[in-house]
This record gives C-alpha cells, structure tokens and sequence, in this order.
C-alpha cells in the first residue's frame, strides 16, 4: 500500500506547476527550503544572483526528477507484485516500464555534449578537400604508420580550415581510425566522435551512438548511458535511435537490479 501511495504520488508530482515547485525548492541548487524564501542560507551567501539557476534550469530539473521518480515508483510496484505473486498485476506494472522505454525522453540541454555549433555557414575549401582525400587515403593502409599520417592529415584539415564543410567529416574519420583494432583507444575515439557531432548536429553518420559504444567499452557506464540518451534522440536515423535506446534501456535496468 506504501508503493501504491508512492506511485500516486509520484504521477501527481509529474502535474505540479512551476509555480508550486519554485515555492518549495531553493531556485540553485533545489533542496526543500522554506515556501516564503527563494534561495538556501548556502546559495545566498556563496552565490551572486546572476549564477543563480533560471526559470528555465528549474523547469527542466522538474521535468527530470519527475522522469527518475516516476520510473523508480513503478519498478518498485513490479517488486512489490514480484513478491507477493501477483502476476496479473505484475505484467502490467512490466507492461508500463516497458512502455516508458519506448517514449521518446528528449534532453533540453547538450549534457555531455559541450558547444553545439548550429547555424555556422561552411564552405567548399578546396585545401580542406585535398586534406580530407588525403586522410581518407591514408586511413584505408594497413599500416599503423600510415594511419597515424592520416590523423595528421586530418586534424591539419580542423586547425587550418574551420569553416570547411568538411571539418565533421574530417573528425569523424579520425574516431574511426582511433577505434579501430590497430590503436583501440576508445577515449580519444569517444572524443573525437562527438566533436564531429559539436561540428555538425546534423551528420549523416551516427556520431553519438558510435561515442556511446566507446564508452560503454571502457566500462564507463555512466557517461555511456548520458550520451546514449542523446544519441536516442539526435541519431541519424531510427536504426540508430533505436539500437541507442534498447542498450540505454538495459544499462538502466542493470543498474537499478543493482540496488
């Protein structure tokens, strides 16, 4: 009966107006304060008022909290029909979490991704475009030398023409070749992946899914699991959108069968 009232609670929390939430939580860092005041005894002494959070900010951390505690109330409930063997109401409770996995949960902000470029004018700069040829040349070698060349080649590309319509395409090549077996460092592969995204929101290629994968493979779970939210939404194309969700889905189930 305490999950069932936690979940009501919960729902109704997800409707409560800004209002209402501006009233009850410092407008900075969002602890319980009283009604009457704005900010906490800490924000007011270590804070001026132009880095306090804004209307904005306090929204989207409504939006998100809600998310979180809405998902938390209804695993709960599945546990709670788990063990007590109701299964009629336990494969609704699994129904609805498998449903909220499917609803697209779109970020407000560019979390984990850094400075977006957007509404930049690129050119077709013939330098650019033989640098890029290049790279691209030497990246298909077999030899590690060579592909060492065409990240020089490439970034010589970024550094010297950063207007180039070409410049998304020129880091992209370089995550590739940092990922591949003959280097393997998925680090600098993970880097390089979104700033080709920074570069062009609008790539052809699934530039988050592949940073994601880099950071899922160095086991960096969390970090995997805040650009996987990303690239279930900004991806290309469905295919992509849907492989970043289902694996999303499952690093947020392992971490919750963790607690």
């Amino acid at each position: 009966m305490k999950t069932v009232r936690m979940l009501l609670a919960t729902v109704c929390f997800i409707f409560v107006s800004y209002t209402a939430f501006g009233a009850n939580y410092c407008l900075n860092c969002f602890d319980n304060i009283d009604e009457n005041e704005k900010y906490c005894i800490v924000c007011k002494t270590k804070l001026s008022v132009d880095k306090l959070k804004n209307e904005e900010d306090q929204l989207i951390y409504a939006v998100t909290l809600s998310r979180q505690n809405y998902r938390k109330a209804l695993d709960e409930l599945r546990e709670h029909y788990q063990s007590t063997g109701n299964q009629l109401r336990l494969q609704k409770a699994r129904r609805e979490l498998d449903a909220l996995d499917k609803v697209p949960q779109p970020l407000y902000t560019n979390e984990g991704l850094g400075d977006v470029q957007t509404g930049t004018a690129f050119r077709d700069i013939e330098g650019a475009n033989i640098l890029l040829k290049d790279g691209l040349m030497y990246k298909k070698s077999l030899s590690k030398e060579n592909r060492i060349t065409a990240i020089k080649r490439l970034e010589k590309l970024l550094q010297e023409y950063p207007d180039s319509d070409k410049v998304d395409d020129a880091a992209f090549a370089i995550a590739e070749i940092y990922a591949s077996i003959y280097f393997k460092d998925y680090e600098s592969a993970a880097k390089y992946y979104i700033k080709s995204y920074q570069l062009n929101p609008d790539i052809k290629q699934p530039a988050l899914l592949h940073a994601a994968e880099m950071y899922d493979k160095m086991a960096d779970y969390n970090r995997a699991k805040v650009i996987y939210r990303q690239a279930a939404v900004y991806s290309p194309n469905a295919k992509s959108c849907k492989k970043a969700q289902k694996r999303l889905s499952i690093l947020e189930q392992e971490s919750y069968g963790k607690k």
